[in-house]
């Protein structure tokens, strides 16, 4: 029963928003590079939508696993008294 108690002591919102953040926040750089990609060559006829989503699958996983490195667990919330 303590672990639950511990549980639920726990900030479960503050890091699922942390989460979604990480998550946003590598998603961001996929619109730079689809755009740059069909800014840097526009000789040739790129999907920039393909390319959009392979970033946005890779930097998002880089920005989730950094995210988990520094907070794997959420944080003890202070309970005021």
């Amino acid at each position: 029963m303590g672990m639950f108690k511990t549980a639920s002591n726990l900030d479960w919102g503050g890091w699922l928003k942390g989460l979604i953040g990480a998550l946003v926040s590598g998603g961001a750089g996929s619109v730079a590079s689809g755009f740059g990609a069909s800014i840097a060559d526009p000789a040739h006829d790129i999907n920039i939508f393909k390319v959009m989503a392979i970033t946005f699958a890779f930097s998002a996983l880089i920005s989730l696993m950094k995210y988990l490195q520094l907070t794997p667990v959420p944080n003890a919330e202070q309970v005021a008294k």
